[in-house]
């Protein structure tokens, strides 16, 4: 199953586990899509914590989103970067500001951990919110 023939999310993950960068990785896939293949490669491994947002009401899945990254326990973040969740895209759930919260949040878990993350572009089949969606997820990653 799944869209992608690689899975971009798995080969940078295992990449930094196999040069001794990292021991654990949380990922943080907000795409519309479950993330399956990263769910079957990354979790018979054992390092790697998932977290697949399934909230159909933006204010719930903010919550949801929060209360996970509150106990995340991580060398680094992964975030798979779907925007197709956007209230114009086929999720029909997320607004362009909520996506800066996303990316504030990941920000401020970072932080607190003292750790990186990176992100890698997912969905998103609305070309006239995507580029909007992904500059306010990375305004909020950098905190503002």
């Amino acid at each position: 199953w799944g869209f992608c023939y690689f899975n971009n999310m798995a080969v940078a993950l295992d990449h930094l586990r196999r040069h001794n960068h990292i021991q654990t990785a949380y990922v943080l896939d907000f795409d519309l899509h479950y993330g399956d293949g990263t769910v079957n490669i990354l979790k018979p491994k054992g390092y790697t914590a998932i977290h697949n947002p399934m909230a159909e009401h933006r204010g719930t899945y903010l919550k949801e989103v929060a209360s996970h990254l509150a106990s995340a326990r991580a060398d680094i973040i992964g975030v798979s970067a779907g925007f197709d969740n956007h209230f114009l895209d086929w999720g029909q759930v997320l607004h362009t500001e909520d996506y800066r919260e996303l990316g504030m949040m990941v920000g401020e878990t970072c932080l607190r951990l003292g750790i990186g993350c990176f992100a890698v572009l997912e969905g998103g089949y609305n070309h006239q919110v995507l580029g909007e969606a992904v500059h306010a997820f990375l305004q909020g990653l950098q905190g503002r």
